[in-house]
């Protein structure tokens, strides 16, 4: 897994002058929502923010090992992507030979999905060898895209994994997940759909994560790192009403990165190893509710190996 953040930084209030927020807008965003400051660059595309963070995943493996190129995306409708990204994609990489698709629909759950997806296609190849590229990220062309619901500002950010289906990387233990189709309309939805789908998060939530610890034969008392996205603190602070559990959810990234759309979940967790916060054969979770309603949460275990240390 790696992430890539483009290297010009701003405040919180350089972005909220640029998208034309109030003056108490902005200090909500800092004093309640948590956040400080972000990358974000306009003038570097998706596509090449894409490219460096794929080569670092990539490292030396051979490109005919890869047999699938998955992008997965947080926006979806008309106008958000180029129609011609993942072919413009492979072509960069050298990925040519490689299935290429997109997924989408499950907002920032879509990075644990994809990675799932990735697997369930590299079980079926007889070449052990073979590896599948996933890449995670968006970059809003609308305001409405770049500030969702007034809560979130959105920063530029991608992630990547090369999966294998029993390669020497972190292994993942198990991937749960659920969708409440009912709640589809996600940020066009009435008020009164969403106090009901803030009502419905704590206790979903709370079931999803159960079981991807079930599954992979721990309790959320075994879980050393929940790895979440970053809307803001207080949307976790809500989700999570136990301080206990709350307080093993790595949110220092909220003032640091803010949102990146898809790609959070994965630059956390590279967040959590260069920062050697990851002890060897304690699983962490992978977190994220996806606007819309969709839950995931994903089960892996960093070894030494994988940049996790002994304390």
């Amino acid at each position: 897994m790696e992430s890539h953040l483009p290297e010009r930084t701003v405040t919180v209030e350089d972005r909220a002058a640029e998208l034309g927020l109030t003056p108490e807008q902005t200090h909500m965003f800092r004093r309640h929502f948590g956040l400080d400051r972000m990358h974000y660059d306009r003038s570097v595309d998706l596509v090449e923010q894409l490219v460096q963070v794929a080569e670092q995943a990539l490292g030396d493996t051979p490109r005919t090992d890869v047999r699938h190129l998955i992008l997965g995306h947080a926006l979806h409708g008309a106008g958000h992507l180029d129609t011609d990204i993942l072919q413009v994609l492979a072509r960069r990489l050298g990925l040519e030979h490689a299935t290429v698709f997109a997924l989408t629909q499950q907002n920032c759950a879509v990075s644990m999905s994809a990675v799932d997806v990735a697997g369930a296609l590299l079980q079926t190849e007889p070449d052990a060898s073979a590896r599948a590229l996933v890449l995670v990220g968006d970059k809003p062309r609308t305001r409405q895209a770049q500030l969702i619901m007034n809560t979130c500002i959105v920063a530029d950010g991608t992630a990547a994994a090369l999966v294998a289906w029993d390669g020497p990387g972190v292994p993942v233990r198990s991937f749960a997940t659920r969708t409440l189709g009912q709640f589809s309309d996600g940020m066009l939805s009435s008020p009164e759909t969403l106090r009901a789908s803030a009502e419905l998060r704590p206790r979903v939530l709370a079931e999803v994560m159960e079981e991807a610890a079930r599954r992979a034969g721990h309790t959320l008392a075994d879980i050393q790192w929940f790895v979440p996205s970053n809307p803001n603190l207080v949307f976790w602070r809500d989700a999570v009403p136990d301080e206990e559990l709350r307080g093993r959810f790595f949110l220092a990234n909220v003032p640091r990165y803010s949102h990146c759309l898809a790609a959070d979940v994965l630059a956390n967790y590279v967040s959590l190893r260069e920062e050697k916060q990851l002890e060897p054969d304690r699983p962490v979770m992978f977190v994220a509710i996806g606007v819309g309603m969709t839950f995931s949460a994903m089960v892996a275990t960093p070894r030494v190996e994988h940049g996790a240390v002994h304390r």
